[in-house]
């Protein structure tokens, strides 16, 4: 008996099998989502629930976060370049200046977001290397019902006097706190730091610490960024801002795009969502300043245009960088 049809129908049996088994791995991976690694020093809470909402309007993209300080994030790009290249796809820091070494450096990705026309120029960079992707700003905040606002700081040249009722962000982890030491120092040396040192200003890790230890009522007033008191108040905090007299220290927080991303349209496409109309809203309703013009502020908060802010030097703060940080712990930590 010729058994070759049976054999026969055994392999066209198999090889349909085959196919069809390839063929589900490929729709199976054409449907899977592309991967992005962001960088940030935006709080976890917030980068999260930013990200969750931008997977929402593109599930073909899914968004990994790795969180910290601006200073730990940039200590983990530096070991990172030292053994092969930056893993991260986009960074969302508030350190400003390391933006400027990355670009001297040639790690960014230039993309000149179709969004991009409604930031004004002086919050992004005119090669589209990095746009601001919020605004947030170091003010002075005041406990109410620890110091009368009647008698808080009106001032940062003030703000030493309230000694060890004071209280103030790590710039050897947060960059925010980094950027306002630089703009500080660049502008009249380390004598804001010296009197603060002798007067007993208490130094925490970072922003949302000393906010907290504000709210409980630990410290009167505190150097610390505008929307996270703005969400103590909303919260019911006796909490008050108070705009220095001689500017806030405005950090735009920049969004840019690493270049050795191996995902470059999905890196894109999260900086586009970040810049636009509907990004900026949600950053709104978390307190933050928007970049935009057509977005209006949280309630209560200036809009961009409307903030008096000291210059910061971001390149001399960038190139200096190390001896900052360490006369800083020399001074204020040891």
């Amino acid at each position: 008996m010729n058994k070759c049809p049976h054999r026969l129908g055994l392999a066209l049996l198999a090889v349909c099998g085959m196919l069809a088994l390839t063929s589900a791995v490929v729709l199976a991976q054409a449907k899977s989502p592309s991967r992005v690694l962001l960088y940030t020093s935006v709080p976890q809470e917030l980068a999260t629930q930013f990200a969750d909402a931008f997977m929402k309007k593109r599930p073909d993209i899914k968004v990994e976060i790795y969180r910290a300080g601006s200073t730990e994030v940039g200590a983990k790009i530096a070991a990172e370049r030292e053994v092969g290249g930056i893993r991260a796809d986009l960074l969302w820091l508030a350190d400003a200046p390391i933006y400027y070494d990355l670009r001297k450096r040639g790690e960014l990705l230039a993309h000149i977001s179709s969004e991009s026309k409604a930031i004004p120029a002086d919050l992004k960079d005119p090669k589209g290397f990095f746009t601001a992707g919020r605004l947030i700003n170091m003010i002075i905040a005041v406990n109410t019902e620890v110091t009368p606002l009647k008698d808080a700081p009106k001032s940062w040249k003030e703000f030493p006097e309230h000694g060890k009722k004071a209280v103030m962000g790590n710039p050897l982890y947060s960059g925010s706190n980094f950027v306002t030491v630089a703009a500080f120092v660049q502008k009249d040396g380390w004598g804001w730091f010296e009197r603060s040192r002798a007067a007993g200003v208490a130094i925490v890790r970072g922003n949302s610490e000393a906010a907290t230890a504000l709210a409980g009522k630990e410290f009167g007033v505190a150097m610390t960024l505008d929307y996270i008191i703005a969400g103590l108040i909303r919260k019911g905090a006796p909490l008050a801002i108070v705009w220095p007299s001689e500017g806030a220290i405005s950090v735009p927080s920049p969004i840019a795009i690493i270049k050795g991303t191996k995902n470059p349209n999905g890196a894109k496409a999260f900086v586009d969502y970040v810049l636009s109309k509907e990004g900026q809203e949600f950053l709104v309703k978390q307190e933050v300043v928007p970049v935009r013009d057509d977005v209006k502020p949280p309630p209560g908060q200036p809009s961009a245009k409307k903030i008096k802010f000291l210059p910061i030097p971001y390149e001399w703060a960038a190139d200096n960088a190390p001896a900052i940080r360490e006369k800083f712990e020399k001074l204020m930590l040891q």
